[in-house]
């Protein structure tokens, strides 16, 4: 009894892990059991309020931070506003506090008197829901919507552009109002109660009382509905009767809410209306595959009554969908690792790559750290690669933004090896070389890089932090890896170490490095690491290549060199087959030459470096669209205007005779009769 000389606090115990069943304690293995594997969607609700206040803090802290994947999913989860508004649904129609609320002649009456202010519509739990169900879908990959505090939640919704803040304002307000007013109802007489009285006198002193709860009610009420009601797709019925074969049999199951993927036949009709959708879109693209392609990745995604949601709440993404994996291998395969990354494209693209990634470090675990570098990375590529595909971008937009995101990654990784290594800083500068040193990334370029410490950095720790690093960008997970790495240029030679002191790099490019390795060097930059140990590496790049060397033993290097790719890299290829980078006159063979030039400190014709990026470009088609060694005559013809497909024979002909021309004219000095064999380079 309230007021009883033995009650201290008033305690809700209902709220455990199977409270009906279980003791007051249980062990945390059967805890954390329960909520991975048997818990239902309001518990994530109870848990994302959830902070340890007593006892053994730092275990509770664990405890938490262990189920953070439970509570913070990653996905985009739009089950989750379904599962609240059915909670929501089932309160309205079963707590005996709303009684009243039913049994009047609307849920929302001009009187205040017998208004639930918790449950009731339009009051706290549904202010609470907006904000908590935004938290729950957005909070995986924002960790700045991991807070407890309702109005604080609504604050920083607005920040990441997830609300609108007037309406913010609005929901904030109400909720502090109907606070204010609970407060003084339970107050009264110290009693759980959330039904404002008949008659009260405490409640005299607020101004139109009956009209402001009415006005705020049906405001917020407003805005919960907005969010919980399910829009459908205002799509007519799709006529599949010309489709012959399997193409008809997938489609007859999608148009009846896609009943042979594995989804509960209590669920399927809610996706009558994505299947139409779908079918719109599928029969105008004139592929005979394209109806089995697309339902293989569906029911490669299992029983995903969350995908379904997702896309049925969202059908434009049916389109994000589509074209990569009927026309580009690479974004297919993405999707297949990553199907959930899609929902990237639901959120506001923010700003900088850094506040895109934070979710990378949100966790302390080194695994989920690299699980979620790997989903960054997925999210980055796939966004990019479809604004290039719909003409939002241009080729050399796409290389400077899949160079910034390997750039990112690299960042990421060295912070995620310093902490996992317990320290704050690695002394470590990491250099750039080939497309990441040219800031010309294309699609499934691997990273050359080049890793360097500072003189008085610890041996054993530099080679555990570039361990740790390949580890960290390559070791296969769930999502695939990061990134393919190439440290074959190693900083002290071929042979040597991964990494080497700042000394010891100099040292070697000074007095025992050959032609070929200075060639690798001319394009790199620093990409990641320490800055100020960075402009060092810089400054001893140009000494190297600013000293006076031998112009003429060096050409007969570079010479030997370019033959030696002609002979064991280049295939013939004719000009109306696609192959850009590994024929006669291509990409290998012009940057190669550009290199040259810089080495020797002569400007290069300006037609070499437009060639090399005319190649580039044209790799970008090649790869993303999965063309090389086709003829140009398969190139898809949605993208024939982009590529321009019309006259590209004539245009490879005249890049790769411009890049064979510009090797003879480099070259020319040199007699081929006697070139010599690879030795450290000839000073001048």
């Amino acid at each position: 009894p309230r007021h009883a000389p033995d009650f201290v606090w008033r305690v809700d115990w209902r709220l455990r892990p199977e409270s009906s069943g279980t003791g007051l304690a249980i062990s945390i293995d059967k805890a954390e059991h329960f909520y991975f594997f048997r818990a239902l969607p309001w518990h994530r609700l109870a848990l994302m309020k959830a902070r340890s206040v007593a006892g053994d803090r730092e275990a509770g802290q664990a405890f938490l931070s262990y189920l953070e994947p439970f509570i913070w999913r990653r996905n985009l989860d739009y089950t989750m506003i379904d599962e609240l508004s059915a909670l929501k649904a089932r309160i309205n129609d079963e707590h005996p506090g709303l009684e009243g609320e039913r049994n009047a002649p609307a849920p929302i009456t001009e009187c205040a008197s017998g208004f639930n202010l918790k449950l009731g519509r339009g009051g706290i739990r549904e202010i609470e829901f907006i904000a908590n169900a935004l938290q729950l879908i957005h909070g995986g990959k924002r960790p700045a919507l991991r807070v407890t505090n309702t109005r604080a939640a609504l604050d920083n919704l607005v920040k990441e552009g997830l609300i609108d803040a007037e309406n913010a304002s609005h929901l904030k307000s109400d909720y502090a109002y109907f606070r204010r007013i609970e407060n003084k109802v339970q107050m009264y007489q110290n009693e759980q109660t959330h039904i404002v009285p008949d008659a009260a006198p405490y409640l005299n002193d607020i101004a139109d009382f009956d009209a402001e709860i009415f006005r705020r009610r049906q405001r917020s009420h407003e805005s919960f509905s907005a969010l919980f009601s399910e829009a459908k797709p205002n799509v007519s019925t799709v006529d599949i009767s010309d489709l012959e074969g399997q193409s008809k049999k997938i489609a007859k199951h999608w148009a009846e809410g896609f009943t042979d993927h594995g989804l509960k036949t209590s669920v399927s009709s809610n996706f009558i209306e994505l299947g139409q959708s779908l079918l719109k879109r599928v029969q105008g693209q004139n592929n005979p595959d394209a109806f089995q392609t697309i339902d293989n990745f569906l029911k490669q995604l299992g029983r995903s009554e969350q995908y379904f949601a997702l896309l049925n709440r969202h059908p434009n993404l049916l389109d994000i969908l589509i074209t990569p994996l009927l026309h580009s291998p690479h974004m297919a395969n993405i999707l297949r690792q990553s199907p959930h990354i899609i929902d990237i494209f639901l959120t506001p693209e923010a700003s900088s790559l850094a506040s895109q990634s934070a979710f990378v470090l949100s966790s302390p675990d080194y695994e989920r750290r690299l699980e979620a570098l790997r989903r960054f990375v997925n999210e980055q590529l796939y966004r990019s690669y479809t604004h290039f595909l719909r003409g939002k971008m241009t080729a050399q937009d796409l290389q400077t933004q899949l160079t910034k995101i390997a750039e990112q990654t690299l960042k990421l990784s060295i912070k995620i090896v310093a902490h996992d290594l317990g320290v704050e800083d690695l002394p470590m500068t990491v250099l750039g070389l080939g497309n990441m040193g040219r800031a010309s990334m294309a699609p499934l370029s691997d990273l050359d890089l080049i890793f360097l410490f500072a003189n008085d950095c610890d041996p054993e720790l530099s080679a555990k932090a570039v361990r740790r690093l390949r580890t960290t960008l390559m070791t296969k997970l769930r999502e695939g890896i990061a990134y393919e790495l190439d440290m074959r240029l190693r900083p002290s030679g071929r042979s040597g170490p991964p990494a080497v002191k700042l000394s010891a790099f100099r040292e070697h490019h000074m007095n025992r490095a050959h032609s070929w390795e200075h060639i690798a060097l001319a394009p790199a930059r620093i990409v990641a690491g320490d800055t100020e140990l960075g402009a060092k590496v810089m400054t001893v790049k140009t000494e190297i290549l600013d000293r006076p060397r031998h112009r003429l033993s060096f050409l007969a290097d570079a010479k030997s060199m370019y033959d030696r790719i002609l002979a064991e890299r280049i295939q013939y290829t004719s000009p109306d087959i696609w192959r850009c980078k590994l024929r006669n006159g291509g990409l290998m063979q012009a940057d190669f030459l550009l290199s040259c030039f810089e080495v020797i400190g002569e400007t290069p014709p300006e037609t070499l470096a437009e060639a090399s990026q005319s190649w580039k470009e044209l790799q970008i088609w090649e790869r993303l669209l999965g063309l090389t060694d086709k003829p140009i005559s398969e190139t898809p013809a949605r993208f024939a205007d982009r590529i321009p497909l019309s006259n590209l024979s004539e245009r490879v002909e005249t890049l790769e005779q411009l890049v064979q021309t510009t090797a003879i004219n480099l070259f020319s000095e040199v007699k081929t009769d006697n070139l010599p064999e690879p030795a450290p380079i000839i000073w001048a």
